[in-house]
């Protein structure tokens, strides 16, 4: 019985002896991490494939302010010719002095096109002092000052308001008001019809509006092989930057030579009334009283004629198809609608198929709303109004901007509801409205810090 307690307490002393902890420094290099992780952890190789996934320049911008490992990924080279999803964010718009509504008050009696930022959380980031024309040094002095003709990307198109063909400054200006870069253009002295922005010839997709990539469409009225009296033809002439092929060249086109599409001489007579889906649009008013649209396809660069039928919106005797009272906007499809103001009552109209096999094309009325009753108890709004037709003063996909004849009233037409709107930002500005986009690609700059140790922000937004 002793020999066996012995033996017994012999195990046990050796059990003990294998079973001793180890030192505090071999379980820590044994055991497997625990502490929290963050996204400072992911590896550079998958970083570099989330913030390829962002979607907007915008959100490039803030990831590259983020942190200095974050900006070096994004400023490293290459990494934003990879960003394939990426697209400019619209940052906000310009919205242009129209003279016509001096009474109104605003824009600011400067007349340059005021910037409105985007009302979302990234448009909210948006300083729009950087965005301002009122600054001395984004455009030239000029006695008569410069008007918003159109705008692409992150560029502008300007043009003086009162031409003097004889001065040596430009008559139109291309310029980026975030960089402060811009570029003088001067035109022949010839009747236009309107001067557009463009994409040049190295566009890509969601790349639009490079400042060193743009094109000025200018379209003219002049005799061209066609010499019936009274008439001209449209001719498009476009001007390219650039010291070895830049400048300006007339487009040739078939349709020019057509008198399918010739015009009558009287200025008055022939209308800009909008852009749609890679479109132009003027409205024709002929000497017999018919109305047609002039259209410009951008891509083929080719004019086409099409009918618009007198009696498509019930206009009744003498009906009116200027530009307050007949506008085009783009629709979904790629269909163009028809903004018409009849008798104070909006309607947007749409051009689809006759109902019957080989029938043409018509157009229909989708939506209305009756201006005089749907703006009773807004405030401001007075009993004398309506009592002639109210005026279109600008046309969006998403809303039209209207005012009564009798006083300058602004509010808009929200047109997926046909819904009366009157305290929202875009009514204090009488005149049309041109989106602005964040330069692509994004100035971006490492941060540096100066001898003194302070750090100094260089990037480009």
């Amino acid at each position: 019985m002793a020999s066996n307690s012995k033996s017994r307490r012999r195990r046990q002393r050796r059990d003990k002896q294998h079973k001793k902890p180890k030192s505090k420094s071999a379980s820590k290099s044994e055991q497997p991490s625990t502490g929290p992780t963050s996204v400072h952890d992911v590896p550079d190789h998958l970083l570099e494939l989330i913030l390829l996934r962002l979607r907007s320049s915008a959100c490039i911008l803030r990831a590259a302010a983020a942190c200095k490992r974050w900006r070096r990924a994004i400023t490293a080279a290459g990494f934003l010719s990879r960003c394939l999803h990426a697209r400019s964010y619209v940052a906000g718009h310009y919205h242009a002095f129209d003279p016509d509504w001096v009474d109104h008050g605003t824009p600011p009696i400067t007349g340059n096109p005021a910037f409105i930022p985007s009302p979302s959380s990234l448009g909210a980031a948006v300083d729009a002092r950087r965005f301002s024309l009122d600054d001395g040094g984004v455009l030239p002095d000029s006695d008569s000052g410069w008007a918003l003709a159109d705008s692409r990307g992150s560029l502008l198109l300007l043009f003086k308001r009162a031409n003097s063909h004889t001065s040596p400054d430009p008559d139109l200006l291309v310029c980026e008001p975030l960089t402060g870069r811009r570029q003088g253009i001067l035109t022949e002295d010839t009747t236009c019809l309107g001067v557009f922005l463009l994409d040049g010839d190295r566009h890509q997709a969601g790349r639009t509006g490079m400042f060193d990539d743009f094109r000025v469409l200018t379209v003219l009225r002049e005799c061209h092989v066609l010499e019936e009296e009274g008439r001209v033809m449209p001719v498009a002439c476009v001007f390219s930057p650039g010291s070895d092929a830049g400048g300006w060249r007339d487009l040739p086109s078939e349709s020019t030579n057509s008198a399918a599409v010739s015009l009558p001489s009287a200025t008055e007579r022939v209308r800009f009334v909008g852009r749609a889906n890679g479109s132009l649009y003027w409205a024709i008013k002929e000497d017999d009283g018919g109305v047609a649209m002039l259209v410009l396809d951008e891509a083929a660069m080719a004019f086409s004629r099409v009918a618009f039928p007198a009696d498509a919106a019930d206009d009744g005797p003498n009906p009116s198809y200027d530009r307050w009272s007949f506008r085009v906007i783009g629709g979904k499809g790629g269909a163009p609608h028809v903004v018409r103001m009849v008798r104070n009552e909006l309607m947007v109209l749409a051009r689809r198929r006759g109902s019957g096999e080989g029938d043409e094309w018509v157009w229909e009325v989708e939506r209305r709303v009756r201006l005089r009753e749907a703006t009773l108890g807004l405030p401001g709004r007075e009993d004398r109004f309506f009592q002639r037709n109210a005026m279109i003063v600008a046309a969006h996909e998403e809303y039209v901007l209207v005012t009564p004849q009798e006083k300058t009233w602004l509010f808009s037409v929200e047109l997926d509801t046909m819904q009366v709107e009157l305290q929202h930002e875009r009514n204090k500005y009488a005149g049309q409205a041109y989106p602005s986009q964040l330069p692509w690609p994004p100035s971006l700059m490492a941060s540096a810090t100066d001898e003194r140790g302070r750090r100094r922000r260089r990037s480009g937004h």
